[in-house]
């Protein structure tokens, strides 16, 4: 049996995609497969391949493995260019024959050749990536409000179908503990100098968070059109500014699905307002979602001061915090002037598909 490891070409994408649906028994389309891989911000996916080479009747592909190239730049303008690791997977009938190691060899020499610096991403599978060299420095957190427990309680139930007796109990008190926190948290007077107003969805790079050693998204015109407006899962993205007499505050990124979970996707806080200003922006964020969610969800992180405070204000604002989530991992492809912790993570970061 002779594995090849090689860069996939044009022509079997749906060969790749094909692959992903067999084994995860999913049903992916070949559109959301290119807006995913081929149609990014900053060029297509690095997608690397397993083919077993002794089928010659045609291309059989056992292994699946690529890179999005993503942007990251400083409040200073300096540009990170990195990439976003996805679609890891070797056929369950080929595993033990270190195909896993060779992609990500591939993978590595590829990206360094594209000029790509830092790969990163979010997995279960710890052990996997440190084998590979990577860092795994946290976990992502999540952050929870219900603001209708029993409509909570039947979407978080729902999302695993093995969820057992024992399991749908604790979601059901996880549902009860978060409205009852949130209703303990209480109300926020009303400020006559915090406003808002809702924007188009429009590139935000010009309000990039101004904390001098932290890099954020890119979001410039392609980033925006790409993972924003042509998003193909269900997401309705809405932005918000935020002003204290007029001088920005807050910028806000909400996302509202239509099966009633909302997520605030990114919150940056501009020239350091004061905490009762940053509780007014979360808890005017709640009431702008309420009216159409019954459960709003936060991706969030405690790696550094600003993303530890976000958090914390979460939890005073009446969220519910929970220590769960997936591996963050990371890995230079050259020498590490950059530390995972110095980026400003949300739920951007990810592809908006859960």
């Amino acid at each position: 049996m002779t594995i090849a490891i090689r860069l996939l070409q044009k022509t079997e994408a749906e060969l790749a995609n094909d692959f992903f649906n067999k084994v995860y028994k999913t049903n992916r389309s070949i559109a959301d497969f290119n807006w995913e891989f081929m149609e990014g911000p900053w060029g297509p996916a690095i997608y690397v391949i397993a083919v077993d080479e002794s089928e010659t009747r045609y291309t059989k592909v056992v292994g699946i493995q690529c890179a999005i190239p993503i942007e990251l730049k400083s409040s200073g303008g300096k540009v990170l260019r990195t990439a976003k690791s996805e679609d890891t997977l070797v056929d369950p009938a080929y595993r033990g024959q270190k195909i896993f190691e060779r992609m990500y060899d591939l993978l590595f020499e590829s990206c360094r050749q594209a000029g790509i610096q830092y790969i990163w991403g979010f997995t279960p599978a710890r052990k996997a990536f440190e084998r590979i060299g990577f860092e795994i420095p946290f976990m992502a957190n999540q952050a929870l409000l219900a603001l209708n427990p029993v409509k909570s309680y039947r979407y978080l139930s729902a999302l695993n179908p093995a969820n057992r007796a024992v399991d749908k109990m604790k979601i059901a008190a996880l549902s009860l503990l978060s409205r009852l926190t949130a209703m303990k948290a209480g109300t926020l007077p009303s400020s006559p100098d915090i406003s808002f107003r809702a924007e188009d969805i429009a590139p935000i790079d010009d309000i990039v968070g101004n904390t001098p050693d932290l890099y954020y998204l890119n979001m410039d015109r392609r980033y925006v059109e790409w993972r924003m407006v042509r998003n193909p899962f269900g997401n309705d993205y809405r932005t918000y500014r935020f002003y204290h007499q007029e001088k920005p505050v807050a910028n806000a990124i909400i996302n509202l699905r239509k099966n009633g979970i909302g997520y605030l996707e990114q919150v940056l806080f501009l020239n350091e307002p004061p905490v009762l200003h940053r509780k007014i922006v979360i808890r005017q964020l709640v009431d702008l979602m309420r009216k159409e969610a019954h459960t709003i969800r936060v991706l969030c992180f405690d790696v550094n001061d600003e993303l530890k405070s976000q958090q914390e204000l979460l939890a005073a604002c009446g969220f519910t915090l929970l220590k769960r989530g997936s591996f963050f991992v990371w890995k230079a492809l050259g020498s590490p002037d950059v530390r995972p912790t110095q980026l400003f993570l949300s739920r951007l970061f990810t592809q908006g598909n859960q």
